[in-house]
């Protein structure tokens, strides 16, 4: 009974996250601190950045490889079914009440001002994920360095973003190494 109730938590916080969460995967990151971090008191905020680290290498939609790990970590296989099921049922039920009611509504000027709102929102949420995220990931000159480079690499599409990734992988085993040694 104690796994159950702990599965239930997880598949109602990540209900929550996916309900709450309009943007993408780096939307979610301060509902799954205010949820998993500071509510249910699982995790720390270094466990879900390594997390979403990892998530972010892995093929597929970032929130359900986020919850996929954070549910593993958590509770295992059970645990990481549960969390990517909790997650992507409320995107399928508004999905689906969406579709069937959208084309009625689509040219109404309310649902294109609320669209014109909810980008606001959404950009405000992936600013304080960034900002997050930063705190966590940019720690020293070197980090720095790295981060500044991944992004000017990435935002001027001079080098693909995924062998950006492999070569941030790359260059934190390499600065790992070297305090290491030190």
């Amino acid at each position: 009974m104690k796994v159950f109730k702990k599965l239930l938590k997880l598949y109602i916080a990540f209900f929550k996250v996916g309900l709450l969460t309009i943007g993408g995967g780096y939307a979610m990151l301060p509902i799954i601190e205010q949820e998993l971090v500071k509510g249910l008191e699982l995790l720390t905020m270094d466990e879900v950045v390594e997390s979403y680290t990892l998530s972010q290498t892995l093929p597929g939609v970032i929130a359900s490889n986020a919850a996929a790990l954070i549910g593993y970590r958590l509770g295992k296989v059970k645990g990481a079914v549960v969390s990517v099921l909790g997650v992507i049922t409320p995107s399928i039920i508004i999905i689906l009440f969406i579709a069937m009611i959208f084309t009625r509504i689509e040219h109404l000027e309310i649902v294109q001002n609320a669209f014109k709102g909810i980008r606001v929102v959404v950009l405000a949420l992936l600013f304080d994920s960034f900002s997050r995220l930063f705190k966590v990931a940019v720690f020293d000159r070197k980090t720095f360095v790295i981060a500044s480079v991944a992004f000017i690499l990435v935002l001027f599409s001079i080098i693909n973003p995924i062998l950006v990734i492999v070569a941030g992988g790359f260059a934190g085993v390499a600065i790992y190494r070297e305090r290491v040694s030190e």
